[in-house]
């Protein structure tokens, strides 16, 4: 087949597959952030920075996030595993809370550079509830995540902007 062929059908195949893949795709590799995340709603906003690294698995349409953020006086672990389904919007996963209580169940969409779910658990030393919806976004070599608290929406819990 004459090269002046072949090059159409690679390009069409690229575009089809990049677009294909979705934002969980999209999230892999190495960032590095800064921004800001209180830890209740009454609480304080803290400058904090981040490190995280997320491992795509094609075969499984899974996004593994590992990492930590650093605000003055402690570290933050950040992780959790987010799974698209065939055809479908739908993410179903696990995030670990930032603040060491534990893995909780989460379930959410992609589509169009967004990643939104939202995560609940109990604080099993206080008793308190920590319910907050998270939105991640992705832009060729940017990612966003932000946060806000179930119970009030427009309060935002976090704001922090990666980079590649």
């Amino acid at each position: 087949m004459p090269c002046s062929k072949i090059l159409p059908l690679m390009l069409l195949f690229a575009s089809a597959t990049s677009a294909t893949a979705g934002p969980l795709a999209d999230m892999a590799g190495d960032w590095r952030g800064a921004g800001w995340a209180r830890e209740t709603v009454a609480g304080p906003q803290e400058i904090l920075r981040c490190q995280i690294t997320n491992s795509y698995d094609a075969a499984a349409d899974t996004l593994t996030l590992s990492g930590q953020c650093v605000v003055p006086g402690r570290r933050l672990r950040i992780s959790g595993t987010l799974s698209g389904s065939d055809g479908s919007e739908r993410i179903t996963g696990s995030w670990d809370n930032p603040e060491g209580m534990g893995s909780a169940p989460v379930v959410g969409l992609q589509r169009d550079g967004l990643v939104a779910f939202n995560f609940n658990t109990v604080d099993p030393a206080t008793g308190r509830r920590i319910a907050q919806n998270i939105e991640l976004r992705v832009d060729q070599n940017s990612l966003r995540l932000r946060a806000t608290d179930r119970e009030t929406p427009d309060v935002m819990m976090s704001d922090i902007s990666f980079a590649r």
